[in-house]
């Protein structure tokens, strides 16, 4: 992999936003912001100059305020402030964080979920396949962000209580619940589907032969073939969380005020669109990236994992 410049670009970029997200608090606290606090009457310096964080609006009777503006230079709002007054670098890069970890998390349980339902079906087969594979055509039949914003509706509002736990309707484990359930079909299909060939394998007949329990048989010779199915998913699976996190919070349904996301700060922004453009622009050109990013490091793990699998 390391012969194409592609998947290593890729590498590069991916570490570099990753590692620029978890430099959040350092960034804060180095330029001196709380990118969660309402600061409208605030200043800043620029060029040994004192500045308003909210300017008068440049429309001819000056009415209004329009936040600050980028300068594009190292320091505290570098670009710019929002409506709120809070440093726009500082949330985008929290916001990177929560994006991220979001879009890692769910989709590592979307595919274990994904991973036992292809495992059970494909290998046991039968009425399990049957009663599974319904299951998952059902789910399949809801468009996906329907099926997130459903969800999304009933547990922003009240939380979700999962027996005696109580997951607060604030709290980022929501929509990583969500978001994984979501993309669950997607991912167990082609899972199934490896496991369904893997079953009828001579080497999982040899250890049936030999006596072989289930359990040994899906852990041993099952789980370890279909391995390499489950890691290039991986990083295609979280592009796809990524740009589901993003728009569930751009809608208000993902993480909620005061923390943030890419798609709750484009959302800050699209208000401000045609006077502090780089508000919402910079957060967007973050998520592209990334799911290029992704992308292009999904499609060399499956050249090189899953060369058979490489024409589909």
């Amino acid at each position: 992999m390391r012969a194409r410049k592609g998947t290593v670009a890729a590498l590069f970029l991916l570490a570099g936003i990753v590692l620029a997200s978890l430099s959040a608090p350092l960034y804060a606290a180095m330029v001196g912001v709380d990118p969660f606090a309402s600061d409208l009457a605030g200043t800043t310096q620029r060029g040994g100059q004192t500045v308003d964080l909210m300017q008068p609006n440049d429309n001819p009777l000056h009415l209004g305020l329009t936040p600050l503006g980028p300068d594009w230079q190292p320091g505290p709002y570098a670009l710019g402030s929002d409506s709120q007054g809070r440093d726009v670098a500082a949330r985008v890069l929290y916001g990177g964080r929560n994006s991220l970890l979001i879009a890692a998390t769910a989709s590592l349980l979307c595919l274990t979920l994904a991973g036992m339902i292809g495992i059970c079906a494909g290998y046991f087969g039968g009425w399990v396949d049957i009663i599974l594979s319904r299951i998952l055509d059902i789910m399949w039949a809801i468009p996906v962000y329907l099926f997130a914003i459903s969800l999304s509706v009933v547990t922003v509002g009240h939380g979700l209580r999962l027996g005696p736990f109580v997951i607060g309707a604030d709290s980022l484990l929501i929509p990583i619940v969500i978001i994984a359930l979501v993309y669950v079909p997607y991912a167990a299909r082609p899972l199934r589907a490896r496991a369904l060939s893997l079953a009828q394998a001579e080497f999982v007949m040899a250890a049936r032969g030999m006596g072989a329990s289930h359990g040994r048989i899906v852990l041993r010779e099952i789980l370890p073939n279909l391995a390499t199915t489950m890691v290039v998913l991986g990083p295609l699976v979280m592009a796809l969380c990524l740009l589901a996190e993003s728009a569930l919070s751009f809608l208000s349904l993902g993480v909620q005020a005061p923390a943030a996301s890419w798609g709750s700060i484009i959302q800050d922004g699209e208000g401000l669109l045609y006077t502090r453009p780089a508000v919402a622009i910079v957060p967007g050109i973050a998520i592209v990236l990334t799911v290029l990013a992704l992308n292009v490091l999904g499609n060399s793990l499956r050249d090189h994992l899953d060369p058979k699998g490489a024409g589909r």
